[in-house]
């Protein structure tokens, strides 16, 4: 299931990070679900915009290596 979690969050647009409580929403997922999909894809976070509700906060955004 992480490795889909990690195709779904490549498949967003590149352009931003999202939170771990947007994407909740997005993949219709628990929060604590999402979490763990992130740990176990070993997915970085960073602080920055969510590219979605746009607050400052610890965001995601999958890169190529993390889909390996």
């Amino acid at each position: 299931m992480a490795f889909q979690f990690s195709k779904f969050l490549s498949s967003l647009p590149a352009r931003a990070g999202y939170c771990v409580e947007c994407l909740s929403q997005m993949y219709g997922e628990p929060v604590e679900t999402i979490g763990e999909y992130l740990g176990d894809s070993g997915i970085a976070s960073h602080h920055a915009h969510c590219g979605i509700c746009g607050e400052h906060k610890k965001i995601f955004r999958a890169r190529p290596s993390s889909l390996a």
